[in-house]
């Protein structure tokens, strides 16, 4: 468990300074009035007290970092990205103005990945762990332990803030492409990713009760993770269909709603609330496919009126009303072909149709079996696939290169060239060790064996300390977790500190 004064950093890492430091009304700080604000525009978020009120909209707006610590300690969810103003309905009943065209700035990402129970949960944690250094890049700076999995922060060096241009936010649409990228990501190597979620809506909030793992000098820095997601596009096909062709769109299929995946959703009428894509999504999409479709917002509204009210759980009205006016705000050009996939995968699990997209021209890759030749970005992956497995939990491993030749099947020359350019991506370290052999190391091992370090540190501790005070087993206290850089050089001069030089050093440095 951290300590209150790391959670409420915590907090303020991901907020970037987007609130007032003090209440506008009401402040008991006697110098209120006297403090200097940031020139840094500041904004609102929203705080809900647990996840029925979150989605009821029954919440508290905030404006001020004082009454976000007046409050944290008794609320569950929050809004992680600022908005440029938020309000309440009448007789306060509920938050009004979360949307994502009034957003401020965003400050983070957030992947939601759930699981069927805690035992789940706990059983697939270094799967999880496995799973969240995107690409070998990119590390998470904090992770929050759900009811029934985890929420997986990825905040910013710096915010990115919105501004409209031409009535669409290109930053926005860059931010969704960057998340959905994260989560595709992710969601090929472990399983409970919800792909549908609000890119950035509500999501749990740091508390000492939640809080497995916070570093705060490892944020993600845009303009990379913007660059890694370019790559990212060009490299995953658009659908799995064999064959090198280019093709377009028949007359029958231009239009989303003439397609028979399109037809088959709207028949379903089982589809249940709950993690993953359930009934928001399922409308959402459909209501995005009837304005790619020219369909007026009226009929719109009319058929999924119709299809809400076949559902055996069904939506409230305003709900459904929400979503027709979301889809027809200009802000998008139909429904995307990941959520078609994963919405046929989970409620229409025989389908056998085509799916397309239904919005122009799209090139279908031939499968990696298929082809006598594989491309460099495989190789580069199937290395760092193999280092991560032999390393397991170490921070570095010794694996020669015949060893990976051996593995792969890769060519020296092959293989010589990926090394290069992993090490020149920092994907991959050398570690020399005098006339040893060198030593690999990678991101994922890094920071697997800061998780593990972070638990043997907190069970020392407490165990050091339960002698002398008896409470310690409930109150407790973690040391915080170094640096990776600097863990990753303690482990190779011999471990690490105990933690009693962990807590005298934080006391008096």
């Amino acid at each position: 468990m951290y300590d209150l004064k790391i959670i409420q950093d915590a907090q303020r890492l991901v907020l970037h300074d987007s609130l007032h430091t003090y209440k506008v009304k009401n402040s008991r700080s006697n110098i209120a009035g006297q403090a200097k604000e940031t020139s840094t525009k500041k904004g609102a978020i929203a705080l809900f007290s647990s996840k029925d009120s979150m989605q009821k909209a029954h919440g508290v707006v905030v404006t001020s970092f004082e009454a976000l610590d007046a409050i944290a300690d008794r609320m569950t969810h929050w809004t992680p990205n600022t908005f440029n103003w938020l309000g309440y309905t009448q007789n306060r009943a509920s938050v009004r103005g979360h949307r994502e065209n009034n957003l401020a700035q965003i400050n983070s990402l957030v992947v939601d990945i759930d699981f069927s129970d805690a035992a789940e949960r706990d059983a697939r944690e270094q799967e999880v762990l496995s799973a969240v250094t995107v690409a070998d890049l990119f590390i998470p700076t904090m992770i929050l332990r759900t009811s029934k999995g985890f929420h997986v922060y990825y905040v910013f060096d710096q915010p990115m803030f919105l501004r409209k241009k031409r009535g669409q936010f290109p930053v926005l649409k860059a931010a969704q492409k960057m998340s959905s990228f994260v989560r595709q990501w992710i969601q090929k190597r472990v399983a409970g990713v919800d792909v549908g979620c609000n890119n950035f809506g509500i999501f749990r909030i740091p508390r000492q009760d939640n809080l497995i793992f916070f570093d705060a000098n490892m944020l993600i820095q845009v303009s990379a993770l913007m660059k890694w997601s370019q790559y990212y596009a060009a490299q995953v096909p658009v659908t799995d269909q064999p064959g090198g062709k280019v093709i377009s769109l028949p007359s029958d299929e231009g239009r989303q709603v003439d397609q028979t995946w399109f037809k088959a959703l709207l028949k379903v009428t089982t589809v249940k609330p709950g993690h993953g894509l359930a009934r928001h999504n399922t409308v959402m999409t459909l209501a995005l496919a009837m304005y790619q479709s020219k369909v007026s917002q009226q009929r719109a509204r009319d058929v999924l009126d119709v299809f809400n009210s076949n559902l055996h759980e069904p939506l409230v009205d305003r709900e459904v009303v929400q979503c027709v006016r979301d889809a027809y705000s200009g802000d998008y050009r139909g429904a995307a072909l990941s959520y078609v996939q994963g919405l046929l995968a989970q409620w229409v699990p025989n389908f056998s149709g085509k799916v397309v997209a239904g919005i122009g021209w799209y090139k279908f890759a031939k499968p990696r079996a298929e082809r006598q030749y594989s491309h460099a970005h495989e190789w580069r992956q199937d290395v760092l696939a193999l280092i991560n497995r032999v390393g397991k939990s170490t921070t570095a491993v010794a694996i020669s290169t015949r060893q990976i030749q051996a593995e792969l099947g890769i060519s020296p020359a092959s293989l010589n060239r990926v090394m290069k350019q992993l090490q020149a991506a920092y994907q991959v370290k050398k570690v020399q060790r005098g006339n040893q052999p060198a030593l690999l190391t990678t991101v994922t091992m890094l920071f697997k064996s800061a998780m593990a370090k972070r638990r043997t540190q907190s069970q020392v501790w407490t165990r050091y300390l339960t002698p002398l005070v008896p409470t310690v087993a409930v109150s407790g206290y973690e040391a915080v977790i170094d640096t990776l850089a600097r863990l990753h050089e303690h482990d190779l001069a011999g471990g690490l500190e105990p933690p009693w030089e962990f807590e005298r050093k934080r006391r008096w440095g």
